[in-house]
């Protein structure tokens, strides 16, 4: 992308993605020329005209920058924003812009589903994502926490568990992040768990984002597989709240949203 800034002497360059088309209203979208320079913008359009998303990186050359940086920061009213502010007013001063075309692996985790996407596509080996690249390494936090313990009681498929992690129960395509708990006779399918969170014994999670320290008690159900629906539009991913507690033999239904305690038996 550097290269290819400095070969278009270019005063801003936007990575740019095609998605899919049903898709392309959750983006702002680009309109370029066979060179590669960017013609238009178009906010989240209702009805889009071009599937060329940008995928929000940007690179600048540094005189023009540092001046639009220091015009918007004097306009009152500014947002001081790249998207709302910097990037609209160099196109309408025409300078020079364009659309770099990236072929590797993007997400947007801006909804749910993308989130939960996004976790699970470290387990799909369609997908071009490989966390011990050496060539690409990514840097993270890392928690100081013992190696993950697995007893004998425990079942795992296709799976990811970060260190700390105490598992005695079934885990099958899901990613387990540091310190999470999954007790004998609890199971967690197709589900991201987040720091923390405890999954007591006779609890089923599937189809869910489990935030941080969340605790499922026993004989809890949160989620459902979406062959399991009447209607599928009905189905969606599940998502428990940080610190919330979801209470013994309570239902979380799909596309549900718990961001407080559930009581034992209640359903939400």
């Amino acid at each position: 992308m550097l290269a290819y800034h400095k070969e278009k002497n270019a005063a801003c360059t936007i990575a740019m993605l095609e998605v899919p088309w049903e898709e392309a209203s959750r983006f702002g979208l680009m309109f370029t020329n066979e060179d590669g320079a960017i013609t238009a913008f178009e906010e989240k359009p209702k009805n889009p005209k071009s599937n060329k998303a940008s995928m929000g990186v940007y690179m600048f050359t540094w005189d023009k920058l540092r001046q639009y940086l220091l015009e918007d920061e004097a306009k009152e009213g500014s947002s001081n924003d790249f998207g709302k502010d910097v990037i609209p007013a160099m196109h309408s001063a025409g300078e020079r812009m364009y659309a770099y075309a990236f072929d590797g692996y993007w997400k947007d985790v801006g909804t749910i589903d993308s989130l939960w996407e996004a976790n699970l596509d470290l387990l799909n080996p369609k997908v071009n994502l490989d966390l011990s690249d050496t060539s690409w390494k990514i840097y993270g936090k890392n928690p100081i926490a013992p190696p993950q313990y697995v007893s004998g009681s425990a079942k795992i498929q296709n799976s990811l568990a970060a260190g700390g992690c105490t598992i005695e129960g079934d885990i099958d395509y899901s990613v387990l992040f540091s310190n999470v708990t999954v007790e004998k006779n609890a199971a967690v399918r197709y589900s991201i768990v987040m720091p923390g969170a405890v999954i007591k014994s006779g609890a089923t999670v599937q189809y869910s984002i489990v935030a941080e320290n969340a605790v499922i008690e026993s004989g809890a159900t949160v989620g459902k597989r979406p062959e399991d629906m009447k209607e599928l539009s009905d189905w969606g991913v599940s998502v428990i709240g940080a610190n919330v507690t979801i209470g013994k033999n309570a239902k979380v239904k799909p596309k549900s949203m718990i961001d407080t305690d559930l009581k034992g038996g209640e359903e939400a």
